[in-house]
């Protein structure tokens, strides 16, 4: 039945994805839940969010999988439904604090770069993508991290 949820489906999903999921939940949820062609149902609900809010990543992850965690945010946050429809100034504010705080964490990676604990700088990277997706192309700066150290290494070895 195509409104059962299974662990296996949600399991499919990336840590990160599971926060633009959170994120879409958050900034939209509210809204369609006013929208009487939702009826307010969690089903309903999710079908809009993921369909129309999370469109890129039901393209990546399959619409049935995306369905599932949205589902399940919205299930393990019931007061996400209840908060109403929110304006797009909002919205926008919630993406500015996200993006402030992954650019905080972004630049508090820049300290253990310097000083050569990589594994610190990438977790640093890590936790800024999942403060805000899509603020950075943080592959990047893992690359740069990544390469960096390998330089190190080379040179400890010669």
């Amino acid at each position: 039945m195509l409104h059962e949820r299974r662990e296996s489906d949600v399991a499919d999903i990336s840590a990160v994805d599971r926060v633009r999921v959170a994120h879409a939940c958050e900034d939209y949820a509210g809204s369609w839940a006013c929208n009487p062609a939702t009826g307010g149902s969690v089903g309903s609900v999710g079908r809009y969010v993921a369909e129309g809010n999370l469109a890129k990543l039901c393209d990546r992850c399959g619409f049935k999988t995306v369905w599932a965690a949205v589902r399940g945010h919205l299930d393990a946050h019931p007061e996400i439904l209840a908060a109403g429809r929110l304006t797009d100034a909002q919205r926008a504010e919630r993406q500015a604090g996200r993006d402030a705080d992954s650019a905080a964490l972004l630049a508090d990676a820049e300290v253990p770069f310097r000083e050569g604990r990589w594994d610190e700088a990438l977790a640093l990277v890590d936790r800024a993508e999942l403060a805000s997706p899509g603020h950075a192309q943080f592959d990047r700066y893992r690359e740069i991290v990544r390469s960096k150290m390998t330089d190190s290494v080379a040179a400890e070895t010669t």
